[in-house]
């Protein structure tokens, strides 16, 4: 299991060579790279190309993986899903990006309807939506990974219920566990065992209290990380351990203190691993 974490707050304080050296540096294995960040924008204008082909040269330089990415998440849902509206622009060019980078999967965020959570008029309207990206999917060679998100696809059934919908190979799932938490009001083991199998092949790691989306480190919340540990044994996840605390490193980035802080997360990811394979060695 890969250790990785988000680039949005450490390319907001350093040059793409200089952060995918401290990334590596800091102790971990991969990165997920964020095109959904003010920093990271960039990578959606005209020149996301020579963007991309920069970003897979340094992670290459330094020994970095990058398995997933995070697709720009600002498209509304009475916008026209075509090249006029920046935002689906964006989104199709995020994922060219991913495939320029060789990453397996892009998380996409799906789209909040004007109906109740569980209509079926979400699902008709994110069918359509996320169904418009397949060709590209396969033309880049990038899966798309859901991520459970409240409004879209809050519980597990819903997020089963999309994928086994859309019925191809080039839709996954990913769970945040801080979203299943604090929105779903599911322990993240629990959501987790809910999926349909096979399904999941990332996830965002965060912890909160249960009220807010915090983006806190594992701890410092109301997480059970021990029982989120065991469902993922439990339920064969074979994908990286991917730490979204993008607003912990955020307060210690404009502190001057991102390196230090991304070392002590790098530390609690390692320790996190480390129980997981001592469930698996039981």
């Amino acid at each position: 299991m890969k250790l990785a974490v988000e680039t949005g707050a450490v390319f907001r304080h350093y040059s793409i060579d200089d952060g995918a050296r401290l990334i590596k540096e800091t102790g971990f294995d991969a990165a997920d790279m964020s095109f959904c960040d003010d920093s990271t924008e960039v990578f959606c204008m005209e020149d996301y190309r020579e963007k991309a082909y920069e970003v897979k040269a340094a992670f290459e330089k330094y020994g970095l993986a990058c398995s997933q990415a995070h697709a720009p998440y600002f498209f509304k849902y009475d916008s026209p899903q075509d090249d006029s509206d920046f935002q689906y622009l964006a989104i199709k060019r995020s994922i060219e990006a991913a495939g320029i980078m060789g990453v397996d999967h892009i998380v996409l965020h799906g789209v909040r309807v004007p109906y109740p959570s569980a209509s079926r008029n979400n699902l008709d309207f994110n069918y359509g939506f996320l169904k418009g990206f397949e060709p590209l999917c396969e033309k880049y060679n990038v899966k798309i990974s859901l991520e459970n998100l409240s409004g879209a696809f809050t519980y597990p059934d819903l997020l089963n219920a999309m994928i086994g919908r859309l019925d191809s190979p080039w839709y996954t799932g990913l769970v945040d566990i801080g979203h299943a938490f604090c929105r779903g009001g599911l322990q993240p083991g629990d959501f987790i065992r809910q999926l349909d199998p096979g399904i999941l092949t990332g996830l965002h790691v965060q912890d909160t209290h249960g009220i807010d989306d915090e983006h806190m480190l594992p701890y410092m919340g109301n997480i059970d990380f021990d029982d989120l540990m065991h469902a993922l044994y439990e339920t064969g996840y074979k994908g990286d351990f991917t730490f979204e605390a993008c607003a912990y490193l955020t307060y210690y980035g404009a502190k001057g203190l991102l390196e230090p802080a991304l070392r002590f997360e790098a530390a609690i990811g390692r320790k996190l691993i480390g129980d997981f394979e001592k469930i698996s060695e039981e």
